[in-house]
């Protein structure tokens, strides 16, 4: 969680090309951690009956995966965006155990209620609304039926092609829901961030990260996960100077951003193209 070495001109490449998320201890990266903890544990549980008779696998591996995400937040530490994360996770972890199957929206309210009772300051960051819409945006998104249907038919056709086709509807969604936000909150708005957050994000998540934790064991991990950062920050020096990279404006009256914040909610629901199209007049 030490960011002290990363000076003014390397954060200003990362706004640039829309990637400074990835630079802090990541949701992502937190998540992504439980979920490897989780599926582990799972399956090692599994093997014993005696465990298994005495607290059933997936609650075990649920709770596991909790618990050593909060090592992890720990560990990296523990900073706000860690914290609200692991919290995020306990919520949706009780209420699982719970067996209370709600709809996303009540689980995704649930979240962030937790989050604004234990901090209620976190409701003047940007970095929270800009974490809470991209999932809602997601999950709202994910919900449609008919690309439901499209995403089964695509999984038959082939596993690699209906992954990627995923990843890269995704990835637009977020940048269409967030940029008015970042406008707002900023005052700039990355129009390269979707292509460098397409490379960026697997990047740091697959190899990046990995290695950060592979360096505990042998600090010559550490060496190596040094090497792909300044890989990717040369790639993202170059984007960053391309004379397009990004857009900025003065801030907005709240009347027009509160418009441009409902144009990006109404173009990614899963709604008919006659109701997003009304999204283009806001903006």
């Amino acid at each position: 969680g030490d960011q002290r070495a990363i000076g003014a001109d390397d954060w200003e490449v990362f706004r640039r090309t829309g990637v400074a998320h990835l630079v802090s201890i990541s949701g992502l990266h937190i998540t992504m951690f439980a979920w490897m903890a989780m599926a582990l544990i799972g399956r090692l549980w599994r093997r014993s009956t005696w465990l298994c008779l005495r607290w059933p696998a997936p609650l075990a591996a649920l709770w596991a995966g909790v618990a050593l995400a909060g090592a992890y937040a720990l560990f990296s530490g523990w900073g706000l965006p860690a914290q609200r994360t692991v919290l995020m996770l306990a919520v949706v972890a009780a209420l699982r155990s719970g067996g209370w199957q709600w709809p996303w929206h009540a689980v995704w309210a649930a979240a962030l209620a937790a989050i604004a009772l234990g901090d209620p300051w976190a409701l003047c960051q940007a970095g929270f609304w800009l974490s809470f819409v991209a999932v809602g945006v997601l999950l709202a998104a994910g919900r449609s039926r008919t690309a439901e249907a499209n995403a089964g038919a695509d999984a038959e056709a082939g596993g690699v092609q209906h992954w990627l086709r995923n990843l890269l509807r995704e990835q637009w969604l977020v940048v269409l829901a967030l940029s008015p936000l970042s406008l707002l909150f900023f005052g700039q708005v990355s129009l390269v961030g979707a292509l460098a957050n397409l490379l960026a994000i697997p990047w740091v998540t697959l190899v990046v990260t990995p290695l950060s934790m592979l360096g505990v064991l042998w600090q010559g991990f550490w060496e190596v996960a040094a090497g792909t950062v300044q890989a990717m920050v040369w790639v993202l020096e170059a984007m960053s100077q391309w004379p397009w990279a990004s857009v900025q404006r003065p801030q907005a009256p709240w009347w027009a951003a509160g418009a441009a914040v409902l144009a990006g909610v109404l173009l990614v629901l899963p709604w008919p193209w006659g109701w997003r199209a009304l999204a283009l007049p806001l903006l």
